[in-house]
């Protein structure tokens, strides 16, 4: 059987769970990435075709399109995102795709304060232009990215954060895998649009207590500025581009828009998002010391 599904960004954050579910309920599929090295991650994964392609070469996109009609959406944040994900829609639109799972996120609009957000509208309006069947996934913050406290953790037991008191509804990329999962191989999704949450709302204080009791460890929560937080980042490397804009983005989930709790996750999978005490159970190993 020919692969009809095109898993773009395939070895992301958000792709490579997505190429595991599909291939554990041996869907075919065609998953493509953007440099050979990556192509001996999904080689070892029953019914995936892999395909190098790159979004700003024409000729290896319309190679990945042959014969697909429902392509999975996305690509690393960048400041021409939007030049780089319309071209593709239109390379698919020409190349007979029918459908369109894109990746957004929660809090996309034209005039949020957040320019990645704004980007993702700007997109999302392509492809509604284009004709094509669309489905936009607008999930919340990934609970992968709290494993980036390992390193505060294990030295002084620490979690650090700006977000203050605010509480938050992040979801893991396993639920997002599993959701996307459903879409591309289902029906009846055509022309919705999906927030994505974990099960509840979380500060940062209980998100610690939680990883403290999965470790039998205490672990603290200190709060930090934004400046602090931003300096942080780039001394992470990060470009100031993408930290700044991610600040804002923080800004506005403590006004209050990273606190919804949507039902999406168990309404389209039937299993309840996986919650912070079943993540940090699931990933304890790595905040302890013999690890």
């Amino acid at each position: 059987m020919k692969p009809k599904i095109l898993i773009t960004g395939a070895t992301g954050n958000t792709g490579l769970p997505l190429v595991q579910k599909l291939s554990s309920e041996g869907v075919v599929i065609r998953a493509m990435v953007h440099s050979p090295d990556k192509k001996a991650l999904l080689e070892r994964y029953k019914g995936v075709e892999v395909i190098v392609a790159d979004y700003i070469d024409r000729p290896s996109l319309e190679r990945a399109l042959v014969g697909i009609e429902k392509v999975y959406l996305v690509s690393p944040p960048s400041p021409d995102q939007v030049g780089v994900q319309t071209n593709f829609v239109n390379i698919a639109r020409l190349n007979g795709v029918k459908h369109i799972v894109k990746l957004s996120a929660l809090g996309t609009a034209a005039d949020s304060p957040v320019g990645l957000l704004r980007m993702h509208a700007e997109i999302e309006a392509h492809i509604r232009r284009s004709g094509m069947a669309f489905t936009f996934l607008r999930p919340h913050f990934f609970m992968e990215n709290l494993l980036g406290n390992v390193a505060t953790v294990l030295k002084d037991g620490v979690i650090y954060s700006p977000m203050g008191e605010s509480a938050m509804s992040m979801v893991s990329v396993v639920d997002i895998a599993a959701v996307t999962a459903q879409i591309l191989t289902g029906t009846g999704h055509e022309g919705k649009v999906y927030t994505i949450t974990g099960p509840e709302a979380v500060t940062y204080a209980r998100i610690a207590q939680v990883l403290g009791k999965a470790i039998n460890s205490p672990v603290a929560f200190v709060p930090i500025s934004f400046e602090a937080a931003k300096q942080g980042m780039l001394q992470m490397k990060m470009p100031e581009w993408i930290v700044d804009d991610l600040i804002r983005l923080m800004k506005t989930w403590v006004e209050g828009s990273g606190s919804q709790v949507s039902p999406v996750v168990e309404t389209i999978t039937g299993k309840k998002p996986t919650s912070i005490a079943q993540f940090f159970r699931l990933h304890r190993s790595m905040f302890l010391k013999t690890a």
